[in-house]
């Protein structure tokens, strides 16, 4: 069991960790060397947009993915925080459940529109643009996942079945990291 769960933690960094990362390089180096192309040699590159439109993509398609993982997306909490632990988890279940909903309906169709997308290339290097939108599937099977984790939680603890650690956890990941994002502007403004 130890070696699937080793495998599954090096396959899912390498999309959700090293593909943004090697995106994000190809994409900086493309962009200078277009902007030194462009004002230094005065020979704009042809295809340095399509490579860093692409790359972009890429970064933040799969970069969403660990965002996710890591439950770092940005959440409007003002609502949900005023209430008591029970209903909060009960109105993010709510959330969690719809758009694991929309991303199961959507999953297939979308599917289907990447392969279908092969057929188109883009203008200058002629690249299928199913790869260009391939990285769309994995964000959604990836979301789902982590967002069926996170209704278990939230289920867990508006029914009372979650153990004092789950809901230590729970509060944790929805309070204390907003604190200490607080905290660390705070810290950063009286370094100024």
């Amino acid at each position: 069991m130890k070696p699937l769960i080793r495998t599954r933690d090096i396959l899912r960094d390498i999309v959700e960790v090293c593909i943004p990362i090697v995106s994000f390089c190809i994409m900086f180096i493309v962009f200078v060397a277009q902007i030194f192309s462009r004002y230094v040699l005065r020979a704009p590159l042809a295809w340095a947009y399509e490579v860093t439109v692409s790359c972009y993509l890429w970064l933040v398609v799969l970069g969403a993915c660990l965002a996710q993982r890591e439950r770092a997306h940005v959440v409007f909490t003002l609502i949900t925080d005023k209430l008591p632990l029970r209903w909060e988890a009960f109105c993010t279940f709510l959330g969690n459940l719809l758009i694991v909903v929309a991303f199961t309906w959507s999953f297939l169709p979308s599917v289907d529109f990447v392969v279908f997308m092969g057929r188109q290339k883009t203008s200058v290097l002629k690249i299928g643009l199913n790869i260009v939108y391939a990285p769309y599937i994995p964000f959604l099977a990836f979301t789902i996942l982590y967002m069926l984790r996170d209704i278990v939680l939230d289920f867990k603890v508006f029914t009372g079945l979650a153990t004092p650690e789950e809901i230590q956890t729970y509060r944790h990941e929805n309070r204390n990291e907003v604190e200490q994002a607080l905290e660390n502007v705070e810290e950063g403004v009286k370094m100024l």
